[in-house]
């Protein structure tokens, strides 16, 4: 005789807490649209980024470990390995040298090629939108991982496989 187990009231909390958070995250994705040319478009577009970048940030504070489902931890190595390098890599501050300037102690740069220019702003928080997007697709897949999604496991889909998001 199978019995049925009443899910615990914290687990309930915690992932209508998280369902809410993907369905905040899904919004500010969808909405990241394309804005009739105009004076506003570029504030506007920044604005959708900096939406993006945000809501995925309040849904990965949400994250918790929940017994044996270690997602906060997962989510967080995942981080370490991707999300941080690569957002450092955005937001870092670059400066612009030109060809045959001093490079080093008075050697001159004999490479005749410019270092890579600072990015503008604009383009800083797309790619951190961008980024953002791709932590948002990892913490779905912890989230699946650990069936945090149901209310109960899928049946009937056991020829599925879960992949990790890949590093492009």
């Amino acid at each position: 005789m199978i019995e049925e187990k009443q899910i615990p009231n914290e687990y309930v909390s915690i992932r209508n807490t998280w369902l809410k958070g993907i369905e905040d995250c899904r919004k500010a994705i969808s909405q990241m649209a394309i804005v009739e040319a105009g004076s506003d478009k570029k504030s506007i577009d920044v604005a959708g980024a900096r939406t993006i970048v945000y809501t995925v940030d309040a849904l990965d504070l949400s994250l918790v470990n929940y017994g044996e489902a270690l997602i906060e931890h997962d989510v967080e190595q995942w981080k370490k390995q991707y999300y941080y390098p690569k957002n450092d890599e955005i937001w870092k501050r670059k400066k612009k040298r030109k060809p045959g300037t001093t490079k080093f102690a008075g050697f001159p740069d004999i490479d005749n090629e410019e270092e890579e220019e600072d990015l503008s702003i604009t383009q800083k928080w797309y790619r951190s939108a961008k980024l953002s997007k791709k932590l948002y697709r990892q913490i779905i897949h912890v989230l699946n991982k650990y069936n945090m999604l149901f209310e109960n496991a899928p049946t009937g889909f056991s020829n599925v496989i879960l992949e990790e998001v890949k590093e492009e």
